[in-house]
């Protein structure tokens, strides 16, 4: 609980209606997907709840978020920001932080569709931004955990893959101009958005060096470094006509298929073919959506109900290593060509098309162009986290799968996961194929004790291994202990982060329990 002092300077900022300290008001921000997890991590037993937050912020606009963050200076409170909120890293971290719940900054400031970008606040969801940047026949790029998620959240703070990476990209590579809010409280325009003569949000960097690397660096400072208002992200032309007709109810909706959008499942036989594969289509840069998980995941995201996914599984036993690959085109010329270039590149690989005999629901080509396919993993029954998600090349995701399986078996084996016979994952290539992406979702039951404790076990191993094997820094290495124990094997790294942070914030205001501490912890 706050001093009534501090809260009074708080209310002062942004009225009595958006700041609360309520218990029914804090617990529902400690109440995260994966808690658990965290609390396991930090000795404790597996609750779903983490850390409640000292109260629950909500400025509405720039102006109060910079006062709010400039009274914890002043009263040595830390602070937490999060947009929509997914993923335990949204957390405090310590009972000393107030929860900065930015849902109130909701607009989309800018749409450019000449210069094909668009300015956004943190609480806008990539459903909100597509279907804004749709009617210009444009699309936004989105994460693999769905597009009710922050645009904004992806592209400064966190790591942004997603299944439709082959054409949108990574999001750390769509930042363009960006408003800053430092942990001091002072506003630092990024790029373009700061020049004084003509301010416009085109470009993320300005003369001289870069802070792009800095703000966010490999998968974001999770508001370890301040809080992110504004952000202009990158636009690219929608794969097809932007028609939208989606009928029924759910969970039996149909959608109309729009002209011109081909959805491809291309079996391979071995791990081989497949990176072969994926290098091939990404080289020649048809696919809207090219990426790989097992068999059984591949299927679950086409079947409607159990029963339907039971006997694809029954009927598809040959599918072993699936490439998902899904084109687009504005006009028939371009379509036919593209659909060529897939004919030729199956035979040239050594793949079997599987996408006749699968049973492929329309509505599983809105959920393609929705980013929707990774938000099934939510839909399963008990809990999942993810492990590994280095990126490098093909090869090296490839080759990481390949270590993982044996890995997870063991754990299989001991009864504390759930069985998918060590292959749960998701892979998929950005820049045309020149760096990829590989995790490793796993199942546990969150109500026992030992299936927490033995994922977080897990979990570790899969971090030990990455560098072990020289794979690469895991996406998941977050906090203090964590980068102490991964900096001596990756060019001492994390020297470097905490004298940036040390740089920005020396009091430690932000949140550090998600990056890294301004001071080495005794």
């Amino acid at each position: 609980m706050l001093d009534d002092n501090i809260y009074e300077a708080f209310e002062q900022i942004v009225g009595p209606e958006n700041i609360s300290q309520a218990p029914a008001i804090i617990d529902t921000y400690a109440f995260q997907w994966a808690a658990e997890v965290l609390n396991v991590l930090d000795g404790k037993p597996p609750a779903r709840y983490y850390i409640r937050p000292a109260a629950v912020i909500l400025p509405g606009s720039v102006e109060e978020v910079q006062g709010v963050v400039k009274v914890c200076n002043r009263y040595k409170i830390s602070f937490k920001a999060f947009s929509t909120g997914l993923g335990p890293w949204n957390c405090v971290s310590s009972t000393n932080t107030v929860q900065i719940d930015l849902r109130r900054m909701n607009k989309i400031i800018k749409i450019d569709a000449k210069n094909m970008f668009a300015v956004i606040e943190p609480y806008v969801s990539g459903a909100q931004l597509q279907s804004e940047t749709m009617k210009f026949g444009l699309n936004c790029g989105m994460p693999g955990a769905g597009p009710q998620v922050s645009p904004l959240a992806s592209a400064t703070s966190m790591c942004g893959m997603g299944f439709t990476s082959a054409s949108t990209g990574f999001a750390g590579r769509s930042v363009l101009g960006v408003e800053w809010v430092l942990p001091s409280g002072e506003l630092l325009h990024v790029g373009s958005i700061g020049i004084t003569n003509d301010p416009d949000w085109f470009s993320g960097d300005g003369p001289g060096p870069s802070l792009r690397g800095i703000m966010r660096g490999f998968v974001g400072a999770k508001s370890g470094m301040g809080i992110f208002t504004k952000v202009a992200v990158k636009l690219y032309p929608f794969p097809c006509k932007p028609e939208w007709k989606v009928t029924g109810e759910s969970p039996n909706y149909e959608f109309e298929i729009p002209n011109y959008l081909k959805l491809y499942v291309i079996n391979y036989k071995n791990w081989d073919e497949l990176a072969n594969a994926l290098r091939r289509f990404e080289e020649e840069e048809i696919g809207f959506m090219c990426y790989h998980l097992s068999a059984s995941a591949t299927l679950a995201g086409f079947a409607k109900t159990r029963e339907e996914l039971v006997t694809q599984l029954a009927s598809h036993g040959r599918l072993k290593r699936p490439l998902t690959v899904m084109i687009g085109a504005q006009t028939e010329r371009e379509f036919e060509y593209k659909k060529q270039v897939v004919e030729a590149l199956i035979q040239e690989t050594g793949g079997k098309d599987y996408t006749k005999k699968l049973k492929i629901r329309s509505i599983s080509y809105a959920e393609g162009l929705r980013c929707m396919y990774g938000f099934h993993g939510f839909l399963i029954t008990g809990a999942f986290q993810s492990t590994h998600g280095c990126m490098d090349n093909i090869d090296n995701s490839v080759h990481m799968a390949q270590l993982n399986a044996p890995l997870k078996k063991k754990f299989i084996k001991k009864g504390v996961i759930i069985d998918d016979q060590g292959d749960g994952l998701w892979l998929a290539s950005f820049e045309r194929g020149h760096m990829a992406h590989c995790e490793m979702p796993t199942m546990y039951n969150v109500n026992i004790t030992e299936s927490v404790e033995g994922f977080v076990e897990y979990a570790n191993a899969c971090d030990e291994m990455d560098l072990e094997e020289h794979l690469g820094l895991p996406f998941f290495i977050l906090g203090d202990k964590k980068h102490e124990w991964a900096g001596p094997h990756c060019m001492n790294y994390h020297i470097w982060l905490r004298k940036i942070k040390e740089s920005f914030d020396p009091q430690n205001i932000a949140d550090p329990g998600f990056y890294i501490s301004s001071k080495k912890e005794s």
